[in-house]
């Protein structure tokens, strides 16, 4: 009988064959007693005579292991963040700070080794802005604790949809729609192929009109939750900020819902219970599964672990704009810019809201109509309110908005008149002129502001691992 042989699954079984193992593993399961093998990067380094005692870690978790070999067995090149490979026997020790450690009878150096231009030295503390001169360098410095609770934020956040009965949608990345209308965005040119067509017509375009990237993928989940009621995404988002800020990116994540059947007041108070629900599992989620990783951050920011344990402890807090305004009034001499009624709220504004509602996450909600996007619904009560909503945090300010949609056909129809946007939202509107129309609303959270309320960081351009701003597009 013919007998199909592939090589990717005889190499995978032959590499299962090894006992190859991760720190993580090993500080979990603590084998004492038998062999392991490992491969990781050398984070400190400790010479004696006899013996060699070095840190050895695989970036699995934050933990180094220690590993113990005959200093005779020790490599010339062996230095601080070589790469390497060692197999031994896991024993008990007394070391300060681990109970296990791995003594070696082999130790090789992978590649060769060039110190002399290194930016970063053993013992030595590197500060958030000299590491960030390195991005390309950086996933070997403490900021890997950063990347490991990011990447277990982005798996909690697709659990809790998928638990929910959420589908991920891919919304676009380019996209002839400029969603908020704020006029911030990258415009993408491909010059035709054709130069007669390219002289005659110095404008003309691949796609033959206006296309940017995108700023948000809300309409595009709007398109799509006539037919499946809940959908999300999870995309790269682009805004073409001027800004040197510590809170701007040209290029972030964001993490966006839409659900259908969604109407008044009890609509509202549904769509704000799902983004507290969100914020909650997901942190919830981090914690149980990063703890040393959150710990060693929130030990540079020492006020962040009480005001997230306490956001989770706590109803977030609601108030309506009008009273928020009333506040800030009240409290004007602690502003540089004066709140105004009718106007946006600063951010200044934002974190003195939620430390005056006890130091928690705040929904303002109850906007005027005048400063909210063109899709928001008007309120049945108070047409010049709409059911719109911004969550302030602690420390960081806005990190979601969102609301219920316009659905009635004639008014959106004339909201997009009045901003000239009907020729290229006219698929917009179809998702109420055709059958089959639903009130939905939906919400947007910045993944990055999230992460700067999770972890007490200072700034956003240390949330991620390669950003992007005015100027700045290195790596």
């Amino acid at each position: 009988m013919f007998q199909f042989r592939c090589p990717l699954l005889t190499l995978i079984r032959h590499h299962s064959s090894v006992n190859t193992t991760t720190v993580s593993k090993i500080f979990k399961k603590k084998p004492v007693d038998e062999r392991l093998q490992l491969k990781g990067w050398v984070k400190a380094l400790r010479r004696h005579k006899e013996l060699t005692f070095i840190d050895v870690n695989d970036g699995s978790c934050s933990r180094s292991l220690q590993v113990v070999l005959p200093s005779e067995k020790r490599p010339d090149s062996l230095g601080y963040h070589s790469s390497l490979f060692t197999s031994g026997v896991l024993r008990t020790c007394s070391h300060k700070g681990q109970d296990i450690e791995l003594v070696a009878d082999e130790i090789q150096v992978i590649g060769d080794n060039n110190l002399e231009n290194y930016p970063f030295k053993a013992r030595t503390k590197s500060t958030p802005d000299y590491v960030r001169q390195h991005l390309h360098l950086r996933g070997r410095t403490n900021f890997s604790s950063l990347l490991r609770v990011r990447s277990q934020a982005k798996m909690a956040i697709h659990n809790y949809f998928t638990s929910e009965e959420f589908i991920n949608i891919d919304t676009p990345i380019l996209t002839g729609n400029d969603c908020e209308g704020a006029g911030e965005v990258f415009f993408v040119e491909t010059p035709t192929s054709d130069k007669e067509d390219s002289e005659s017509s110095p404008n003309a375009t691949f796609f033959n009109q206006p296309v940017y990237l995108t700023v948000s993928g809300q309409l595009h989940l709007e398109a799509m939750v006539s037919g499946l009621s809940k959908v999300y995404n999870f995309n790269p988002a682009f805004r073409a900020e001027n800004s040197q800020s510590r809170r701007h990116l040209s290029e972030f994540w964001m993490v966006e819902a839409e659900e259908g059947f969604l109407k008044g007041s009890s609509g509202f108070q549904s769509l704000m219970e799902r983004v507290e629900s969100l914020i909650k599992y997901t942190t919830h989620y981090v914690l149980d599964r990063q703890e040393e990783d959150i710990s060693y951050c929130w030990k540079q920011n020492q006020d962040t672990e009480k005001v997230v344990r306490a956001s989770l402890q706590k109803d977030f807090g609601r108030l309506p704009y009008s009273e928020a305004i009333e506040i800030l009034k009240a409290n004007s001499h602690n502003f540089k810019r004066q709140p105004v009624q009718g106007e946006d709220l600063g951010r200044e504004h934002e974190l003195y809201l939620t430390k005056h509602m006890g130091n928690i996450p705040v929904f303002v909600t109850d906007w005027p109509n005048k400063i909210k996007a063109f899709y928001m619904c008007p309120q049945e009560d108070n047409p010049n309110l709409v059911y719109g909503l911004d969550l302030l945090v602690p420390n960081v300010g806005e990190v979601v908005g969102g609301g219920l949609r316009e659905h009635d056909f004639l008014a959106l129809q004339n909201r997009l008149q009045e901003h000239n946007m009907t020729e290229s939202l006219n698929w917009y509107l179809d998702l109420r002129r055709f059958n089959g129309r639903i009130p939905s609303g939906g919400f947007g959270l910045g993944f990055e502001r999230y992460l700067l309320f999770l972890l007490g960081t200072a700034n956003m351009k240390d949330v991620i691992p390669f950003p992007r701003w005015s100027k700045h597009c290195s790596c």
